[in-house]
């Protein structure tokens, strides 16, 4: 907000000109009534008399409408701006959390706590600047008009702002309580039902409609609950404002009779006092109203910071450089590792990777395999040990240049909803277009690409739903072919391949991990044959180490996983093809 100190301070000249409007038009008024009374037997002295008061009543008007336009252009020039700020600050700080913040939320509901950030921010501005301070403006100056005029009057209406505020203050605080319970359980919905829409094609097969409308319907329920909490709180708070405007009225008509009586109030105080007095207080009544909104606002903000502005789990050194991989040797150094609430992994484990050396991970589900490839990739910090990349820590370097120089083809691609040309060109933001499409032939994504409507420009759908498996596995591996990164890992990168196209990408893949360190995770044991070295993997424990022959020979937990082969998959070991 420093940046926008002009801004700032033409919001804070229109709310001054507004309440200088609202509390003197009615005192204009009072001049003009009184000296039209005044003049009643002197016509020549009524024109003198009024002229003044009424040429400031007529203009006022006119340099509202001016300073209103002022600062609707400030406006315009400053919050779009700072929208945009915040939108930018929290996607920076949100996408910088861990992936394991991520697995454990909707990302549906971490995308609308921005929104609901912003839209809230813009209006927690307005409010504080056009209705809190204009308002509060008001009654200073219809306070002293009041207390110039007749002094009991303006005491009275001093007296009342003070605690109509202050009674509007303690209902708004528990409206926000309420606000955040609400914000938090339309939130929940609003998560469920992106859940629901990403997974459609499951809900497709299955038939099961039904259970999802329960789920998201057990959900609303809740949200109604606590809307009409919320709701029935505001009616109590309007009625308890409405009492007391009331009683203004009430004092202030009194008080005008009394004074009237005793010929100390003047025809145009009456007019003053209960032009201003019900300005005032209506004044007043909106602020009550808009300090309700005002703490809902704040409720959904917080709600919304709560969430995303939480510690990072991962996060750069503060003196952390640049990764250098001249060579890309890896070493695992007493390395372990414990997920929240799960044995520990690879108890003190040692592991050297050489330099282009070529390694294969295997083992049945949840025996370790990704989580090793993950630590590499600094998804999870270990928790003893440490892992070197060239002789340099990965927790000393910058998390960006870790992942620059490391190639990963997913065993299930996830795409952006972009042209086929922008989610090839993510693997090299500065590459050209010719090394675009060399990158696609390489992992022959070529062919099918041009055979589409619009080609490269071809939108590929949320997540690349409108291609298929392998087709999507095809446009990842072409990422890699384009990123070229030293360090290569791959996860079952031709699973979803049909055995031809698999023929082909594989000698294109050998030719890739040429002067590579790479990695393979495999669960068709045949893929390995050619690695240079095999790493057997065992609840969450390395338990063999070297060539494919030499585990054969070893009659252990691999050559256990060989002879169980049916097709070229694993057998788990309740005879469930592991997958």
């Amino acid at each position: 907000m420093r940046e926008h100190k002009l801004a700032l301070l033409i919001f804070l000249i229109m709310s001054v000109v507004d309440a200088a409007e609202v509390s003197l038009s009615p005192y204009f008024i009072k001049m003009i009534i009184d000296g039209a009374i005044k003049t009643v037997g002197d016509m020549e002295r009524l024109i003198p008399t009024v002229l003044l008061p009424a040429i400031l009543y007529a203009s006022m008007p006119m340099v509202l409408n001016i300073f209103f336009r002022v600062y609707e252009y400030a406006y315009l020039k400053t919050m779009p701006i700072i929208k945009s700020d915040i939108t930018a600050t929290m996607f920076r700080y949100l996408s910088q959390h861990s992936y394991s913040y991520f697995q454990e939320r909707f990302s549906g509901n971490l995308a609308k706590k921005i929104f609901d950030l912003m839209s809230g921010v813009e209006s927690i501005i307005q409010i504080i600047h056009y209705i809190f301070t204009t308002r509060f403006i008001i009654v200073l100056i219809g306070s002293a008009i009041l207390f110039t005029v007749q002094p009991i009057f303006g005491i009275i209406l001093a007296v009342w702002a003070f605690c109509f505020v202050g009674a509007s203050y303690y209902m708004a605080k528990k409206s926000e309580a309420l606000s955040y319970e609400f914000s938090e359980a339309d939130n929940v919905v609003g998560g469920k039902i992106v859940d629901s829409i990403t997974n459609i094609l499951s809900a497709k097969l299955f038939s099961n409609f039904n259970h999802e409308e329960k789920l998201i319907s057990k959900s609303l329920k809740d949200v109604v609950a606590k809307d009409q909490l919320l709701q029935w709180h505001m009616m109590k708070t309007y009625f308890m404002q409405g009492t007391l405007i009331t009683i203004l009225s009430a004092s202030m008509i009194s008080g005008l009779l009394y004074g009237r009586l005793n010929n100390w109030v003047t025809i145009g105080d009456f007019a003053l006092i209960l032009a201003l007095s019900s300005t005032v207080a209506m004044n007043i009544f909106n602020t009550g109203k808009e300090m309700i909104r005002f703490s809902k606002e704040v409720g959904k903000c917080r709600q919304a910071l709560n969430i995303i502005v939480e510690p990072q789990e991962i996060s750069d050194n503060t003196n952390a450089t640049e990764l250098n991989v001249p060579e890309g040797k890896i070493l695992f150094d007493n390395v372990q590792f414990q997920y929240k609430d799960a044995e520990p992994l690879f108890e003190n484990k040692s592991v050297i990777i050489e330099p282009g050396q070529k390694v294969g991970l295997v083992g049945h589900s949840g025996s370790g395999k990704s989580t090793f490839v993950n630590l590499i990739l600094r998804l999870h910090d270990v928790t003893h040990g440490r892992i070197l990349i060239d002789g340099q820590d990965i927790r000393n370097v910058t998390q960006e240049s870790l992942r620059k120089n490391i190639g990963m083809i997913p065993q299930d691609p996830s795409l952006f909803h972009r042209t086929l040309m922008e989610n090839i060109h993510f693997g090299k933001i500065d590459a050209s277009t010719e090394e675009i499409i060399n990158a696609s032939k390489s992992a022959h994504a070529h062919d099918f690409i041009v055979t589409l409507p619009k080609g490269y420009d071809s939108m590929v759908g949320e997540r690349g739903v409108k291609l298929s498996g392998g087709q999507r596995q095809r446009i990842a591996i072409a990422r890699a072919f384009l990123k070229n990164a030293p360090i290569l890992i791959l996860d079952e990168a031709t699973s979803q391949l049909d055995s031809i196209t698999e023929k082909y990408i594989q000698e294109s893949l050998w030719e890739l991990m040429q002067n590579k360190t790479t990695i393979v995770i495999a669960h068709r044991l045949s893929t390995l044959l050619h690695m240079d070295r095999i790493l057997v993997f065992d609840k969450g424990k390395i338990v063999e180490d070297g060539t494919h022959q030499e585990l054969l020979a070893k009659k252990g937990l691999y050559s256990e996983l060989w002879k169980s082969q049916v097709g070229g998959f694993l057998l788990d070991r309740d005879d469930g093809i592991l997958i």
